[in-house]
């Protein structure tokens, strides 16, 4: 391994934004993120590997709607039209999902974030079930029984963070992701110019 050859290797909590990636010999030094996406996915990540499931499957089922606005002119999508995310899942997650549609994503990412539970009434399935790690590597891929989807949590955030690494590998030089990234909520380790200045933020 050469002086220039970096890989990452994990994610370290404390360091919030940043990665630990493998420099010359066994040399390990941490990274910024190198985008403001690259931070929210390693939030998901921090989140499962924390156990905090509800935080992580909240975070993940927003990613569509990240992407979506991103992708925007107006770097919006609008709150009352549900079509921009359903059109986002289908381009870049449906083909992880085989009982799972963009309607019941966005069902569920309704239910989530305003009831606070894995469900919504314009769901086909009556119950989310979400199964967490046992300890012995039991996991449930996409499930349906009865009238209940089944999901390993870990598994079912990765997968919607997988789609956004691809997503964001394609089109991070898509003129209106570009203009629109910046906004993107992220860590501001020394303020934001006029508004604080030598105090982190995150804004």
């Amino acid at each position: 391994m050469n002086a220039r050859t970096t890989a990452q290797m994990w994610t370290y909590e404390s360091l919030s934004s940043y990665h630990l990636v493998r420099g010359l010999g066994f040399c390990l030094w941490a990274r910024r993120a190198d985008t403001p996406m690259d931070a929210i996915i390693q939030e998901v990540d921090k989140a499962l590997r924390a156990r905090l499931y509800y935080l992580a499957v909240m975070m993940a089922l927003a990613l569509p709607d990240i992407c979506a606005a991103l992708e925007s002119p107006s770097g919006e999508t609008s709150g009352h039209n549900a079509q921009a995310y359903k059109d986002w899942f289908d381009a870049n997650l449906s083909s992880r999902f085989k009982n799972f549609t963009a309607a019941d994503c966005y069902s569920m990412r309704c239910g989530v974030v305003h009831q606070g539970r894995f469900g919504h009434r314009n769901m086909q399935y009556s119950r989310v079930i979400f199964m967490l790690p046992d300890g012995r590597g039991t996991t449930f891929h996409d499930c349906v029984l009865n009238d209940a989807y089944f999901y390993t949590v870990e598994e079912f955030c990765r997968e919607i963070i997988n789609g956004v690494r691809e997503w964001f590998a394609l089109h991070q030089t898509d003129p209106n992701v570009i203009a629109n990234l910046p906004r993107l909520v992220q860590v501001h380790p020394t303020g934001l110019s006029p508004y604080v200045l030598g105090q982190p933020v995150i804004a």
